[in-house]
């Protein structure tokens, strides 16, 4: 199975090399897909200077967004004939096991639409993201009882459309849009999926990043999402920050 890591970036310059470097020591043999955002620290003179690093390299003629850039590095990887895609963040990185137990995952029990693995907090902060292994659709209406990062067979990505640009929120330039997708995700039936219960993804979380002036972007998040699926029972706990459904647990 031919894997590509997408890879959305800005200003990413200080971890780049670090998601990358995870990438090129994966057990199974990984692919790297990256579209940077019109930045302004250097990413791109940076990978510009370092075509080993990537597989595939795109820079937005005008700013997209987290949405745009991470639909525009799937649309790398599909063309270069990926199988399935991993969805990462510049400033994260990878266990080395994480793409081969995802695809042990994504291919057992005959074939799964997509894998979410456990992910770990590193920087400010020290959680392990969980996320639920019988998620219904009806969960999406409080909080997204799934992170954002994960394996997704082709076919499950282009059902799907990826990431819709409606679901960002105006003013901004990338919010909650893993929330829609995955209420998407559900309405398309597309719902085999595993979930690896081991922390393989190590998310970086900087300084502030969560503070609670998250909450009026949460608030409003809901509120264009009741817009895009009024049909999902939404109550007035739904995005509540912090949230009451978590899919987080301390570390020991």
């Amino acid at each position: 199975m031919k894997v590509g890591v997408i890879i959305p970036a800005r200003n990413a310059l200080p971890w780049l090399a670090e998601m990358i470097g995870s990438i090129r020591r994966q057990t199974h043999p990984a692919h790297t897909y990256i579209v940077e955002d019109r930045g302004d620290d250097g990413t791109w003179d940076w990978l510009r200077q370092n075509p080993d690093s990537y597989d595939g390299l795109a820079r937005n003629r005008r700013r997209l967004g987290w949405a745009g850039s991470l639909n525009a590095a799937a649309q790398l990887a599909l063309d270069d004939g990926c199988d399935a895609i991993f969805t990462a963040s510049a400033d994260d990185k990878l266990h080395p096991d994480c793409v081969a137990r995802c695809v042990a995952a994504l291919e057992a029990d005959g074939g799964q639409d997509f894998v979410i693995p456990y992910a770990q907090q590193f920087g400010e902060a020290d959680a392990v993201q969980a996320s639920l292994p019988d998620a219904t659709l009806e969960d999406f209406a409080m909080w997204p009882p799934l992170i954002d990062k994960g394996l997704f067979r082709r076919e499950t990505w282009e059902t799907v459309g990826g990431y819709s640009l409606k679901a960002t929120l105006p003013g901004t330039y990338g919010t909650a849009e893993d929330w829609e997708f995955w209420i998407r995700i559900w309405k398309a039936g597309l719902t085999r999926y595993a979930v690896v219960e081991q922390p393989l993804y190590f998310v970086r979380v900087h300084p502030g990043q969560l503070s609670d002036s998250r909450g009026e972007w949460h608030a409003a998040t809901v509120d264009l999402y009741r817009e895009l699926h009024p049909e999902l029972p939404w109550t007035d706990e739904s995005g509540v920050w912090p949230p009451r459904h978590r899919t987080t647990r301390r570390t020991a």
